[in-house]
């Protein structure tokens, strides 16, 4: 998924708001030599790939307790423990495109225009909740769920008038475990079966353009992931001028479709002239990137492809409510996300998937058919 034309870019959780943590008066940092031993050795083992940023030693109401702040895979974790080692509760941010299926869900029931800030995966007392922070009619509120999407609490909550969201960084890391991942199956929005195909056509800068996508009975391994092979033909002017091939994986707990490189071939008249655009997770500093959420959310924002100097691709969820008239039907309820890349800061486009289908308008061309085609 790359550029396909001159005046145009392809890009596809979404960006937090920076989360400030306060210290109470009785809390006190200490370093790490002074955190007793049998609370170092119940952290670690209950966060075996967590770097240990620091610690905080708490003596409140007369009972001291140990704070300790962890780091893993670019999560911040703050855990509390007692002296004898006890996990007492964990706040653990998480991109709401970990959320649990039913969380994110009973969120978009109750207020289907909220714009997503934050979320939290809290543990306290042995029992489990999910905070999440949602912007809704010029408000802030934190809803409260438990793991089955039972909402606990949902309270406005008091901001900072001086708050500025244009801030927002993207997404550009993602918690996955490879043994979830799947070369074969579908989300909302991104369907990844073998032998779906997608035909759009179009015009730019009077040239007819036409592009196929087809879902290939095909995989590659990248790294320890084998991934579907998505292959992607652009022609201008009846001439053949980008193939790529694309590697996804779905995850099967999440619905979340990840990009973990591509393969570009660019032609000039009918010859393969270079392979700009190509790259591959795990290769010159590149990582993987989320291709489409499971479950989006208003105001998501998420790095599609992370490869430093070749891709860096990005989209924000502006709607999920759209409506457009195409060749191949009339779509409603169409996701639209907004996409960028530093690479080219001035440069922005707006693209549509539909229910079921997914990408519906791309730049000048639209989708005119799709379903399975015959080996």
């Amino acid at each position: 998924m790359r550029k396909r034309f001159a005046t145009r870019l392809i890009a596809v959780l979404a960006g937090f708001f920076a989360v400030a943590t306060f210290s109470r008066a009785d809390e006190v940092t200490i370093p790490l030599d002074q955190v007793p031993a049998a609370v170092m050795k119940a952290v670690k083992e209950k966060y075996p790939k967590a770097e240990i940023k620091g610690a905080e030693k708490d003596d409140s109401d007369g009972k001291v307790m140990y704070e300790i702040n962890l780091e893993e895979n670019g999560h911040k974790i703050d855990v509390s423990v007692k002296p004898d080692g006890t996990i007492d509760s964990s706040e653990k941010m998480i991109e709401v495109n970990d959320l649990p299926k039913k969380i994110s869900e009973a969120v978009k029931d109750k207020y289907p225009k909220a714009t997503l800030k934050s979320s939290e995966e809290v543990i306290e007392d042995g029992k489990t909740s999910f905070e999440v922070i949602i912007d809704v009619e010029k408000k802030t509120r934190e809803v409260i769920l438990d793991p089955d999407g039972k909402i606990l609490e949902d309270d406005e909550v008091k901001t900072n008038p001086a708050d500025n969201s244009e801030g927002l960084e993207y997404t550009s890391s993602f918690t996955v475990n490879s043994a979830e991942l799947s070369s074969t199956g579908r989300n909302p929005y991104f369907v990844l079966e073998p032998g779906f195909q997608l035909y759009y056509e179009g015009r730019d800068e009077d040239e007819p353009v036409t592009l196929t996508i087809t879902v290939l009975d095909e995989t590659k391994k990248v790294g320890d992931i084998t991934t579907r092979i998505v292959e992607e033909r652009e022609t201008v002017g009846g001439k053949v001028v980008e193939v790529s091939r694309n590697y996804f994986a779905i995850c099967e707990r999440t619905n979340n479709v990840y990009y973990f490189g591509e393969d570009v071939d660019m032609y000039k008249n009918g010859k393969v002239v270079n392979h700009d655009g190509s790259w591959l997770s795990g290769r010159d500093g590149a990582i993987f990137g989320l291709a489409m959420p499971g479950s989006p959310l208003l105001g998501a924002r998420y790095q599609q492809e992370v490869a430093p100097k070749v891709a860096l691709d990005r989209a924000e969820v502006v709607s999920l409510s759209e409506t457009l008239k195409t060749p191949a039907g009339t779509f409603k309820d169409c996701l639209k996300t907004l996409e960028t890349t530093p690479l080219e800061p001035e440069t922005k486009e707006a693209k549509l998937y539909a229910p079921g289908i997914g990408l519906i308008k791309d730049g000048p061309v639209t989708l005119v058919r799709f379903g399975m085609v015959k080996k």
